[in-house]
């Protein structure tokens, strides 16, 4: 994997010279001088004054998406991700920090569209075929839905869990952690390997996936793999540009910019 720390670091300084050169009035953060070290490189930069948190937020998250130099996850499936992974930090919910995976259900189900990401480095650490649920729609995901029996994907953040031996083989339960999908245990919500997530069944089936009963599925030879990379506490967002999940979400809705500066110091 190519080293893309010179990559953040440009990206980093850009960022705050962006950064400076508002002057919007928002959420002032402090009067005190504040200073970041960010992921441990040596560039640390002080800051007088009244830098407004949303702004220093637009642009550290702009800034971390050019490093991760793959355009084909949506910028406001990162946005919200990056967002309620520090939420979740913050909270002291995750078990295991550093870790985010989102997947993409704005994209067509050909589509590799989860993505595991290194968040200290914000690079992209595998990206794969993921299926949805057959009621969620055909080739796009458009319905989503808590409810058991519903055989559709549920939207927002879980919390990766253990793994087990089933009928899916290796698999691993998901806990959900919103009112979206507050019943993904019960619901039998797992990530599992399926025959009908590859993509060779993409070339048998007109180049779009098969669809699960509502979990989010995996190619089969390689399923084992990358649950292993997220399982046991890790940060797990499945994303849809749904107005009714964005306004409701407790876990994106609930991070204060205030916050974000001194979050980021303890990176």
């Amino acid at each position: 994997m190519l080293n893309k720390k010179p990559l953040q670091t440009i990206a980093l300084l850009s960022v705050m010279v962006l950064f400076f050169s508002f002057t919007t009035e928002n959420i002032p953060v402090s009067t005190n001088d504040v200073n970041l070290d960010f992921h441990n490189q040596e560039h640390i930069i002080s800051v007088k004054g009244k830098p407004t948190a949303i702004n220093f937020w637009e642009q550290y998250v702009y800034s971390n998406y050019e490093c991760l130099g793959d355009t084909t996850l949506t910028y406001e499936a990162f946005y919200n991700g990056l967002k309620g992974y520090y939420a979740l930090k913050e909270k002291g919910i995750l078990k295991q920090e550093g870790v985010l995976t989102i997947v993409d259900f704005t994209q067509h189900s050909s589509k590799e569209r989860m993505y595991i990401i290194n968040v200290n480095t914000f690079e992209i650490i595998k990206k794969t075929l993921c299926s949805h649920g057959k009621n969620t729609g055909a080739a796009m995901a458009t319905s989503f839905s808590n409810t058991n029996g519903s055989l559709q994907s549920s939207l927002g953040f879980f919390l990766t869990a253990e793994t087990y031996s089933g009928k899916f083989d290796y698999a691993m339960r998901l806990d959900g952690l919103e009112k979206a999908n507050s019943r993904a245990r019960e619901r039998g919500i797992v990530v599992h390997g399926a025959n009908y997530a590859t993509p060779e069944f993409l070339e048998r089936n007109g180049g779009v996936l098969g669809r699960s009963y509502g979990c989010p599925a995996l190619p089969k030879d390689d399923a084992t793999e990358l649950i292993d990379e997220i399982k046991e506490g890790t940060c797990f967002f499945i994303y849809s540009n749904d107005f009714n999940y964005l306004q409701s979400s407790d876990v994106i809705n609930s991070y204060r910019y205030e916050d974000i500066i001194d979050e980021l110091n303890k990176v």
